[in-house]
């Protein structure tokens, strides 16, 4: 699947606009007040690298939730999140193409509206750990949810928990 086509490529053309402009320097600035893992970080581009850096979860982590506590009313913040997310979104997107519920790029625009609706409103007091595996593994159960109801017309029967 090509991923630089349909909504995803939209995405990654928004974001090289927004990813090191004025604005965005700006709200990394407000953001970074009293916020010690973001001294340093200078623009939105930075601060997703950051966020990916592989060998550091905690402090993904910890920077997804500060972004996270701003994310409900401030698209920016939100808009940074989905983009850390990105390879995630990526990854669900291939996976999630065939199952037959909907063609590729369908199925592309499911998986990120399913992501950004989990970043809008991320239990942040319930969840402070692990934040991009439960962004993950909620958008993931979203998507899959409304994929096997489509499918077969019906949401798939809850399991009974293991005693």
């Amino acid at each position: 699947m090509n991923t630089c086509t349909g909504v995803l490529g939209q995405l990654d053309r928004e974001w090289d606009r927004i990813a090191d402009c004025a604005v965005g320097r700006r709200a990394v600035r407000t953001w970074a007040e009293g916020e010690p893992l973001l001294v340093g970080v200078r623009s939105l581009r930075q601060l997703v690298e950051r966020v990916n850096e592989r060998g550091h979860a905690e402090e993904s982590d910890a920077i997804l939730l500060v972004l996270l506590r701003h994310a409900p009313d401030d698209d920016l913040a939100a808009r940074t999140v989905l983009q850390a997310m990105m390879p995630a979104v990526k990854s669900m997107t291939s996976k999630f193409s065939t199952c037959g519920a909907w063609s590729a790029e369908e199925t592309a625009a499911v998986v990120v509206a399913a992501m950004w609706e989990r970043v809008r409103t991320y239990p942040v007091q319930r969840r402070p750990k692990k934040v991009a595996a439960n962004l993950a593994l909620d958008t993931r159960q979203r998507v899959w949810r409304s994929g096997h109801k489509l499918v077969y017309g019906r949401l798939p029967p809850k399991r009974k928990a293991a005693a």
